[in-house]
């Protein structure tokens, strides 16, 4: 009787071991994601394995939770889900993405109808500093609060990590959401090795912060390439832009659309960006506006109609604090554009040109598979 006693409760051990969902093979004792789909909220630590999975609707890692994807994860938004309406991965205050692949292991995600435009890419929401009235803001992307005093805020790290197919438009049509877009995030966070591919409207955000970010392609997007605004003081090196022949500006850049000399001011370091433009004579490769500052060093463009548009401000390029450093551009219609009117300004001492000027190192992006081609 004693013994079957024994071998009742070793069974009821081994029954309770294999039922439960974690899985040791991701170092912890974090579950792993159940099924083949990603969708609605996540609220405690999550880890995805490697595989192939459909992202549904809208889904978001709230606040206290980590969601960890494994290297070699692609997640597609069916064109049935695509017809329902919005699919988007968002990460709330608080929260955390660790998407870390590696160059020949990416992590992707696309759209089954390889459509532009066909969902709305990953939207990330930190607590740095923003230079909006109070200090926080709701995100018109995805609709959650961003901002706040915290420049080291950590919001995760995203490594090798490439968004097809990004930027349909936000429910009312006023806006589009981005490839990847990132609200307030602070230095915690990780930005590396990251390419926006064919999507509808920017290819990398950055709503104030100050986190940095190196390695960044933007390849067929169709509107800005690199935004910034609301007071975004980060670092950015080593940035390849190819525009399509509908592309829009490769930089576009502001501090505060209602108030130019809101505190802290844009003014972000960038270093080492190829542009080849979208043959469009009317749009720039940096197009300067609304208050912004920043200092742009070894930019080597091609095939774009101005070397800088710059609109409604001429303080930061009086003062210095806004520059291009070792340029090479080739342009369709001039190397600069004022367009402030009234103003006769000469901006062409704006940028410091250089025709040796190598722009972004490009070997990062060619070694392994996670940089797709057009």
């Amino acid at each position: 009787m004693k013994t079957n006693f024994l071998k009742l409760i070793a069974l009821m051990a081994l029954s309770l071991t294999v039922g439960c969902s974690s899985d040791d093979s991701n170092g912890t004792d974090v579950p792993n994601l159940e099924g083949s789909v990603l969708q609605g909220n996540i609220l405690t630590d999550l880890n995805v394995p490697a595989g192939n999975y459909n992202l549904k609707g809208v889904v978001v890692v709230k606040s206290g939770a980590t969601l960890t994807i494994e290297p070699g994860t692609t997640f597609t938004v069916s064109t049935a889900d695509q017809a329902l309406g919005a699919n988007y991965l968002q990460i709330e205050q608080g929260a955390k993405l660790i998407a870390n692949g590696t160059s020949s292991s990416p992590i992707v995600f696309t759209a089954q109808s390889a459509a532009v435009g066909a969902w709305g890419g990953i939207i990330m929401n930190g607590k740095a500093r923003i230079n909006v009235a109070g200090g926080t803001e709701i995100a018109e992307a995805g609709g959650l609060t961003y901002g706040g005093t915290d420049d080291a805020d950590n919001s995760g790290s995203l490594k090798y990590v490439r968004v097809e197919y990004a930027g349909a438009a936000i429910t009312g049509g006023t806006a589009e959401y981005n490839a990847f877009s990132f609200f307030g995030l602070g230095t915690g966070t990780v930005l590396e090795n990251l390419q926006a591919y064919k999507g509808a409207d920017d290819a990398f955000e950055f709503f104030g912060g100050a986190v940095n970010a190196t390695n960044l392609a933007a390849f067929g997007c169709e509107d800005d390439n690199i935004d910034w605004d609301r007071g975004y003081r980060g670092t950015l090196n080593n940035i390849w832009i190819i525009q399509p022949a509908n592309g829009d500006f490769g930089f576009e850049c502001s501090n505060l659309p209602v108030e130019f000399n809101s505190s802290p001011r844009s003014n972000p370091t960038v270093s080492n960006v190829t542009i080849t433009g979208s043959g469009n004579a009317a749009k720039a490769a940096f197009n300067f506006k609304e208050g912004t500052a920043g200092i742009i060093t070894n930019v080597k463009a091609t095939n774009v109609g101005f070397g800088v548009d710059l609109r409604n401000q001429l303080g930061q390029f009086q003062d210095g604090s806004l520059k291009i450093n070792n340029a090479n551009i080739t342009f369709i219609t001039a190397l600069t554009k004022n367009g402030i009117s009234g103003d006769t300004t000469v901006i062409d001492a704006i940028i410091s040109a250089n025709a040796s000027a190598s722009g972004a190192n490009t070997a990062p992006f060619t070694t392994g598979t996670w940089v797709r081609n057009l």
